[in-house]
């Protein structure tokens, strides 16, 4: 399967299950942190999977969420590997993580502020920062032992009654292969 195919694939459905959500459930889990895992876990990534063709799996290997696909003999093999963190700037340790494992595409669903318009955050925003320290990690890890794997990042961001998702798209080597860019926006209340 095609690298870029199967990210196309995963952020396409991603969307489609966000679209299909009510505001009350983006409210709901805008309340907590685990309310949004809960979101995830429940309600966007197992029809994710399936849409794809790829069999579910929690907490495989401490992973947070699997995607196989079947072998002739049956083991369960990795496509996809997903991480949540809900804090962007925490994220580090999942990043990592992802690095250390072996699938065509890895994946990072974590909360930030995100948006680099002027005026939209206090901070300006932390795209800038947090792109070039994935970029770094991914680029690090591959110099040492190379995979040829993407790595995805979604990233969820609530700002003045908007929930926006953003998704940006990493090579082998931590370039950017897709630029961060809005794939799914509605309003909250």
């Amino acid at each position: 399967m095609a690298l870029h195919l199967l990210w196309d694939e995963f952020r396409s459905s991603f969307v489609k299950n966000l679209e299909a959500l009510p505001v009350s459930q983006f409210n709901e889990a805008w309340k907590t942190s685990k309310n949004r895992t809960r979101l995830y876990e429940h309600t966007i990534l197992e029809p994710v999977c399936s849409e794809i063709g790829l069999n579910y799996k929690k907490e495989l290997f401490k992973i947070d969420y699997t995607f196989c696909r079947k072998s002739k003999n049956g083991t369960d093999v990795p496509l996809v590997f997903i991480e949540s963190e809900n804090v962007a700037l925490d994220a580090e340790h999942e990043m990592r993580k992802l690095c250390c494992l072996s699938a065509p595409l890895k994946v990072l669903i974590t909360c930030a502020e995100w948006s680099d318009i002027p005026g939209d955050w206090k901070n300006g925003g932390y795209k800038e920062l947090l792109t070039n320290r994935w970029s770094e990690m991914i680029s690090a890890h591959n110099s040492i032992w190379p995979q040829p794997a993407l790595t995805g990042v979604l990233i969820a961001e609530a700002l003045n009654e908007r929930l926006r998702y953003y998704s940006i798209l990493f090579g082998p080597n931590g370039s950017i292969e897709k630029e961060s860019e809005i794939i799914f926006e509605t309003k909250l209340r």
